[in-house]
């Protein structure tokens, strides 16, 4: 039986697979956001707002963060990352804790290794060290903390010791990530006032829901160099997009820059705008468009929560990190990202419908429930919830979008496309 998708599929490969491009992507200074004029302080505002409104990221410099700090994390963390296999393993998966949270870590200073990816010979495409360090107290008889909803992102450290070993053979990997933990904490609250701004909300819209000890982790991941091609459906990340509110990531200077094994947003080759991750590609001319940071600066893009406060306004990019060049001799690329979020509490919908009179393209719901799948918490949404996973599922490696909602089950969804990329492949096989 002929695949539904198979033409449409050939089409996109044929789209997708040409000449490299550098996205054209806006740039904020923080420096001047901050400390600068009126005039400088606008000129920030502006910027971001019309990188949310075309292509979807932004990238910051000035942002007083010390390269000693940034840097400092990435050379631990390689150390960490070059450990035996079975000793990194020996931080996956922390005891008792509930594997539903964000990240999987409850501690406020927890941390947690997870694999990722790896290719069909089991070597390793894609590992995390995730992190959390804040210095916000925590009171343990808040029903914020308490509630069983609060218990699903938040644990004591008493109740769970574990937490607090470090690989003694990487001595200075806690304190190096506390203190880029700290850094990321200050430059979100930055980001918080210039999104509210950006929003026409009032300067601390997302600063008063952010009170409590953050939820979100720092993610630094590892991507090794690849001796060997993966098959198709296996990358570095694939394409995706976001469902926080916004991530700031940083990159190695020294890695595989030239291996062209980096970060790339899908564009619309007639506008340039970035593909919002709910946009229909059916009839579109698409490419993946290369991301290029600044030197000490970072990349920022939103999710799909920012998405639903701002009715669209903000589109949360296609993403992904594809596979460089094999056999590439460089020792690999380590990202820094922080995937930022308000209180687990706090609604989600639409902002300004009220205002303007539009009609909302989204439900409303609330940071826990939109981040908290698996749960089985009885206040949760579960068809919601469902629906949600679906449609982050709806890119493959090739860029080819499935249906939302048909079929309901997303492996089945991943199955159905996996059978008509293979007879994709077979077709351009027969006809070359």
């Amino acid at each position: 039986m002929a695949c539904p998708r198979k033409l449409a599929a050939i089409w996109l490969f044929f789209q997708l697979a040409v000449a490299e491009k550098v996205a054209q992507i806006e740039q904020v200074s923080i420096g001047k956001f901050r400390d600068g004029s009126a005039l400088e302080r606008s000129a920030q505002v502006e910027a971001l707002r019309r990188a949310f409104a075309q292509q979807g990221m932004v990238t910051l410099v000035d942002t007083g963060i010390e390269h000693e700090t940034i840097e400092k994390t990435i050379t631990k963390s390689r150390d960490f990352f070059a450990l035996p296999r079975s000793r990194k393993e020996h931080f996956n998966g922390p005891s008792g804790y509930p594997p539903r949270s964000f990240g999987a870590i409850t501690s406020p200073r927890g941390k947690h290794y997870h694999l990722q990816q790896e290719d069909e010979e089991g070597n390793i495409l894609n590992e995390w060290l995730q992190m959390r360090n804040t210095s916000v107290h925590v009171d343990w008889s808040d029903p914020y903390y308490a509630s069983p909803e609060g218990q699903e992102f938040y644990s004591s450290e008493a109740k769970h010791p574990e937490q607090l070993e470090w690989p003694a053979e990487v001595p200075g990997l806690q304190e190096a990530t506390a203190a880029y933990y700290g850094a990321m904490e200050e430059l979100s609250k930055v980001m918080y006032e210039l999104f509210a701004v950006a929003l026409d909300l009032h300067p601390d819209f997302f600063l008063k829901r952010a009170r409590r000890s953050p939820i979100w982790p720092v993610t630094i991941a590892h991507y090794p160099p690849q001796k060997r091609a993966p098959s198709d459906d296996r990358a570095r990340i694939q394409p995706h997009w976001d469902r926080t509110l916004f991530a700031m990531i940083t990159t190695s200077d020294v890695g595989d820059e030239e291996s062209g094994g980096g970060l790339q947003i899908l564009v619309d080759s007639a506008t340039g705008e970035g593909v919002d991750g709910r946009a229909k590609l059916e009839g579109r001319s698409v490419e993946w468009q290369n991301v290029v940071r600044p030197p000490g600066g970072y990349v920022v893009n939103v999710g799909e929560m920012m998405s639903r406060w701002s009715n669209g306004r903000m589109r949360h990019v296609v993403h992904r990190v594809r596979n460089p060049v094999v056999n590439h001799t460089d020792p690999g690329r380590v990202s820094l990202m922080a995937y930022v979020l308000t209180d687990y509490d706090t609604p989600v919908e639409c902002l300004h419908c009220r205002s303007d009179g539009s009609e909302p393209i989204y439900e409303p719901t609330w940071v826990g429930e939109l981040m908290n799948w698996g749960s089985k918490l009885p206040i949760y949404n579960q068809t919601k919830q469902d629906m949600m996973r679906q449609a982050q599922g709806l890119y493959l490696s090739n860029g080819t979008q499935t249906s939302l909602g048909e079929p309901t089950d997303i492996k089945a969804v991943e199955a159905s496309m996996s059978v008509c990329e293979a007879s994709s492949s077979s077709t351009m096989a027969a006809v070359s």
